[in-house]
C-alpha cells in the first residue's frame, strides 16, 4: 500500500498514504500523511504534519508511553548538554528541568548552528489533537517530542480516524515568547486536512 501524491506551488507538499503491517503480514492501521512546507521572511520555514490513523479491521490500540508519533532531534550544538541551547514552552518552563513531560502549546529549542549564530525549532501542538495542550518529552541532550500516550493508552477504533496535526516553526535567532505564542495562534486557527476531500480534488 503505498500511494503518492505532490504538489507544488507557495506551499509545497508531498502526501502519501501507508499501511502499518503486523508481524503476521496483516494490515492494522492505514496511515495518511500531509507533510506541507511553506517558506516564510527572512529564510525561516513552517513545516506542517497532518496524519490519520485509521483501523484496517479490528479497533487498534497505541500502547501508553512518553514517547509519541512526532519528535524532533536537534543538533549537537543546540543541545542544552553539549552545546549552548536554551529549552522554553508556553508555560514558561526552561530546559528539562522546567519543561520535562509538561504539558504546553508549543515547545521551542534554540541554540548555536555556527559562532555567532543562533537557530532553533518551535514545536506546536494543534488544539484539535485530542490530548491538547500535549505533554512533551524533552531533554537537554537534544530530543523534542510530542507524548500522545503518555497518561493513557489511545484506540482508534474500526470507522473513527485518529487526526492529529503538528507543526515546526524554524527560526533564524531565538524569538521572544510573545512572538512563539502568536506563531501558535496563527497555527491554532488552521484548520486540520480532510483527506477525503483532498482524493476528491485528485
Amino acid at each position: 500500500l503505498d500511494q503518492i501524491a505532490i504538489q507544488d506551488g507557495p506551499k509545497a507538499a508531498f502526501q502519501c498514504l501507508k499501511a502499518w503491517i503486523g508481524t503476521n503480514g496483516v494490515t492494522l492501521l492505514r496511515e495518511r500523511r500531509r507533510t506541507c512546507v511553506q517558506a516564510l521572511p527572512a529564510n525561516e520555514w513552517m513545516l506542517v504534519v497532518d496524519l490519520q490513523f485509521e483501523a484496517a479491521g479490528e479497533d487498534v490500540t497505541f500502547g501508553q508511553t512518553p514517547f509519541g508519533l512526532f519528535a524532533v532531534r536537534m543538533a549537537k550544538s543546540i543541545g542544552v548538554r553539549d552545546g549552548g541551547g536554551t529549552i522554553r514552552n508556553s508555560e514558561g518552563g526552561v530546559n528539562e528541568a522546567g519543561v520535562f513531560r509538561k504539558p504546553a502549546r508549543w515547545m521551542d529549542y534554540s541554540g548555536p548552528v555556527a559562532p555567532g549564530v543562533t537557530n532553533g525549532i518551535t514545536l506546536l501542538d494543534h488544539p484539535a489533537n485530542p490530548n491538547h495542550p500535549t505533554v512533551f518529552h524533552v531533554r537537554d541532550d537534544g530530543w523534542m517530542g510530542s507524548c500522545l500516550t503518555y497518561d493513557a493508552p489511545r484506540t482508534v477504533a474500526k470507522g473513527t480516524p485518529l487526526r492529529l496535526r503538528y507543526a515546526l516553526y524554524v527560526h533564524d535567532g531565538a524569538p521572544a515568547a510573545d512572538a512563539l505564542e502568536r506563531c501558535w495562534q496563527n497555527f491554532s486557527r488552521t484548520t486540520l486536512i480532510d483527506f477525503a476531500e483532498n482524493a476528491k480534488k485528485r
